[in-house]
C-alpha cells in the first residue's frame, strides 16, 4: 500500500521536506505584510516571504478580514464593459451584508471551526485615471504596503506597524464589475455582487484566498459552443462541476443569501481542518465496506482509495442536501433509457472524485469528478458543460474506478450510505499535468494541463 502521506492531522495533504506545508509556499503577498499568526505571540516577526508551518493558517479559529471600497470615476479606462454606472452602497452596508450572510455560512460549513469577522477599512475615491491598476496601487498605499526587496527597499522601507495587505477584501463600485478574483489572503469583488446577493461568487473566491482550495472539475478537454465543428478542443472548464461551489453550482448564478447552499466537497473541508482524521476512512485492504455520513454528521465523512502514487487518491463521499433553487429540472444528461435519451441531472448520492497534489498543491491541485459516461457520443462536450453526472452513484449502483477496483453503494434509512470496495487496494489514475518551466526542487508552482499525459 502506498504511503498516503504520514500520520499528522492532515496526513493526506502533501508535506514538504523542509518542515512546512507547501500549499502556502511563498505566500505572494505584496510588500512587507506582517504575518504573526503562525509564529505565535510573542514571537519573531515574519513576512509573506516565510512559508507558514501551519497548513490551516487561515481556516481555523478567529479570522478578521478588513473591507476596502474603491470609488471609481465614471469615465475611468480599462474596466470591462463599463457603462459609467456606479453602486452607491455604503461601507456600513457592505460590512453588514458580509457579516450577516457570508460569515455565518462559513461558520456553518466549518461546524464552528472558522469564525470570520468583517471590519470596515478604507473607503476611498480613486486618484489618477481610475484604471484597475490605479485601484490596486492606491489600496496598497493606504494599507501601508511597501516593497522591501531590491532597490525599492531603499526608497520605500518596510513599515511593520502598517496594517499590510494580508486579510483584506477590495470592493469596487463599478456596476459591471460582477466577477471576482483572489490569491492567498486577499480577494476582490464588485459591490454589485453584494447588491445582487451573488453569494456563490463571494464564498468561491474566499475559498481560493483563505482556504487555498482549488477549482474542482473533470480533467477532460471539451468543446465550447461552435468549437466542435472545427475540431478545436479547449482546456478543461474549471466551472463545469455543478456539485461544488469551488467550481460552479449552476451554469448561471443563483442569486440570494441561501444559508442552505451546498457545502464544498469533503477533501476541501479536510484540508481546512474541519474534518478530523478519525472521520476519514482509508481503504487499506483488498475489499471492505464503509458507512459514509452526510456532511456535518459524525462518522466517516469520506473514503480514500490510493492511486498507487503518493498524494494522489480517489475520494468517495455523500453529497450535501440540495436547496431546490440549485436544482435544474431540464433533461440534459445522456441516458438512453430515458425518453428522448436525456434526463435531469442527479444531485444526490455518493460522489467519486480524484485528488492529486503530485504536480501542484493548494489551488494548483488537481481535483474533480473521477468518472464520465463514455457511452455518450457527446461526452467530450457534455462534461465541459456540466451535463455529466456519472461520478454520482445512487442506491444499488456500481462503478469500476480503475485498477480493477469496483464500488457498490446502498442507501440507509438515515441518509448514510454503505460503500463496498472490491478488487484491490489501488485504483490507478494517471498524472494530469506537466510541470511549468520554473518548476524546480524548491518550488511547487502548479502545472499546465496536458492531455498527452
Amino acid at each position: 500500500m502506498t504511503d498516503l502521506g504520514g500520520s499528522d492531522a492532515l496526513s493526506l495533504i502533501r508535506y514538504f521536506g523542509n518542515g512546512s506545508y507547501l500549499r502556502y509556499g511563498f505566500m505572494g503577498f505584496e510588500g512587507c505584510t506582517p504575518v504573526k499568526k503562525y509564529v505565535g505571540e510573542p514571537g519573531p516577526v515574519t513576512t509573506h516571504l516565510d512559508p507558514p508551518v501551519d497548513p490551516t493558517y487561515y481556516s481555523l479559529g478567529d479570522l478578521d478580514i478588513t473591507v476596502d471600497i474603491a470609488r471609481v470615476p465614471p469615465d475611468a479606462p480599462g474596466w470591462f464593459e463599463d457603462d459609467g454606472m456606479r453602486e452607491t452602497m455604503t461601507m456600513a452596508e457592505a460590512v453588514g451584508i458580509l457579516n450577516t450572510h457570508v460569515a455565518p455560512y462559513y461558520e456553518k460549513i466549518s461546524e464552528g471551526k472558522l469564525r470570520i469577522r468583517f471590519l470596515a477599512g478604507n473607503d476611498f475615491a480613486l486618484e489618477g485615471e481610475g484604471s484597475p491598476d490605479d485601484v490596486f496601487g492606491q489600496k496598497l498605499r493606504l494599507a501601508g504596503v511597501m516593497d522591501c526587496r531590491g532597490d525599492a527597499a531603499e526608497n520605500y522601507p518596510c513599515n511593520q506597524g502598517a496594517p499590510g495587505a494580508l486579510n483584506r477584501i477590495l470592493l469596487t463600485d463599478v456596476t459591471t464589475d460582477s466577477g471576482g478574483d483572489a490569491y492567498n489572503g486577499d480577494a476582490r469583488f464588485g459591490l454589485v455582487s453584494l447588491r445582487e446577493a451573488n453569494m456563490e461568487t463571494l464564498v468561491h473566491e474566499m475559498g481560493h484566498a483563505w482556504m487555498s482550495w482549488p477549482h474542482s472539475y473533470t480533467e477532460l478537454l471539451w468543446y465550447p459552443s461552435g468549437a466542435q465543428a472545427n475540431g478545436e478542443a479547449d482546456l478543461p472548464n474549471p466551472y463545469s462541476n455543478i456539485l461544488d461551489f469551488m467550481s460552479g453550482l449552476a451554469l448561471s448564478p443563483v442569486l440570494g443569501w441561501h444559508q442552505d447552499m451546498p457545502s464544498t466537497l469533503a477533501v476541501n473541508r479536510y484540508t481546512a481542518g474541519w474534518i478530523d482524521p478519525e472521520e476519514v476512512a482509508l481503504h487499506l485492504s483488498d475489499s471492505g465496506t464503509y458507512t459514509l455520513r452526510p456532511p456535518r454528521e459524525r462518522g466517516y465523512q469520506f473514503l480514500v482509495i490510493s492511486s498507487g502514487r503518493k498524494y494522489a487518491f480517489t475520494t468517495v463521499e455523500v453529497l450535501d442536501e440540495r436547496n431546490p433553487v440549485y436544482v435544474e429540472e431540464t433533461p440534459t444528461v445522456y441516458d438512453p433509457s430515458s425518453p428522448g435519451g436525456l434526463r435531469p441531472f442527479r444531485y444526490s448520492g455518493v460522489l467519486v472524485s480524484r485528488y492529486d497534489q503530485t504536480t501542484g498543491t493548494g489551488t494548483s491541485a488537481r481535483f474533480g469528478p473521477a468518472l464520465y459516461d463514455e457511452r455518450n457520443p457527446n461526452f467530450a462536450s457534455d462534461v465541459g458543460w456540466g451535463r455529466d453526472d456519472y461520478s454520482v452513484m445512487h442506491d444499488g449502483e456500481a462503478r469500476d474506478i480503475g485498477g480493477g477496483v469496483r464500488l457498490q453503494v446502498s442507501r440507509n434509512e438515515d441518509g448514510s450510505y454503505q460503500v463496498s470496495v472490491t478488487g484491490g487496494r489501488v485504483a490507478e489514475f494517471k498524472p494530469w499535468c506537466r510541470g511549468m518551466w520554473f518548476d524546480r526542487e524548491e518550488y511547487d508552482t502548479g502545472c499546465a494541463l496536458d492531455d498527452a499525459k
